[in-house]
């Protein structure tokens, strides 16, 4: 029997070796989904949730970790507004917080572990032409009449916003009134999406809207008339596998975005 060279011994070896390596990487890409972080690895995370927010997906984050003013423990939920560099910025109990990693101390809170929980698995997002009418709720309705033939087409809706402006004819508000209408309406968590111009007998809205406030913003502005830009439609859906009616991309033309 032949014996085997130190040169062949090794090119075995090098060939195990890398058979274990890759094995392992495909079992723990298996078994983490990538969006779970443990608190060295922020700068990583926040790169993955950027790119999230950029695609218009809404995004919530599991948080283990303490608040760096108290050291007490902290584990909740945290809806993610936005990310730079190694640094998550988000909501919580209706408070802006700052979220960092394991030895943060400038940040509100120091990471131990986070796992990122996206909203739905795609966007669907068409534009409708300017919409007139006299309250927020005519408004919704008419936006809810363009999701009709997207309800009817077996696919699960989770969120709905728009973004554009919208011209509201109402009463000029006082700087007092102002200042309340915002702190209703929770302008300061809100301000990156939505802005308000107060103006002489009315209100331009601009920006990105959930339109399930839609309605709550009609209890704070008793509006006469209001007309929109163009608006574009965000659908948030459940589905990864969206297949749409000719009917709908010939009427809506819509740009189909995957997470």
């Amino acid at each position: 029997m032949k014996k085997m060279g130190a040169l062949e011994i090794l090119v075995i070896l090098s060939v195990l070796i890398t058979g274990g390596v890759l094995g392992y990487k495909l079992m723990t890409q298996n078994e983490n989904t990538g969006y779970e972080f443990d608190g060295d690895q922020m700068y990583k995370c926040a790169w993955v949730s950027e790119k999230i927010i950029n695609k218009n997906f809404p995004l919530y984050a599991e948080v283990k970790g303490k608040w760096t003013s108290s050291g007490k423990d902290f584990d909740g939920i945290v809806l993610i507004t936005k990310a730079r560099g190694g640094t998550l910025y988000g909501i919580y109990n209706n408070k802006l917080i700052k979220l960092g990693g394991e030895m943060a101390h400038v940040e509100d809170i120091a990471c131990k572990k986070i796992i990122l929980k996206p909203v739905g698995n795609t966007i669907i997002k068409y534009d409708i032409n300017p919409i007139e009418c006299k309250s927020f709720k005519g408004l919704n309705e008419n936006i809810e009449h363009s999701k009709g033939q997207y309800i009817n087409s077996n696919i699960t809706i989770l969120k709905t916003y728009i973004d554009g402006s919208i011209g509201i004819d109402c009463n000029t508000f006082k700087p007092s009134e102002q200042q309340k209408l915002k702190n209703n309406i929770n302008l300061d968590l809100n301000s990156n999406a939505l802005k308000i111009v107060f103006i002489d007998e009315g209100i331009n809205l601009i920006g990105k809207i959930d339109i399930n406030d839609l309605n709550s913003y009609g209890e704070y502005i008793n509006s006469t008339n209001m007309v929109t830009s163009k608006l574009t439609v965000y659908l948030i859906v459940n589905e990864t596998d969206v297949k749409l009616s000719k009917d709908i991309i010939e009427k809506y033309d819509p740009t189909i975005t995957k997470l």
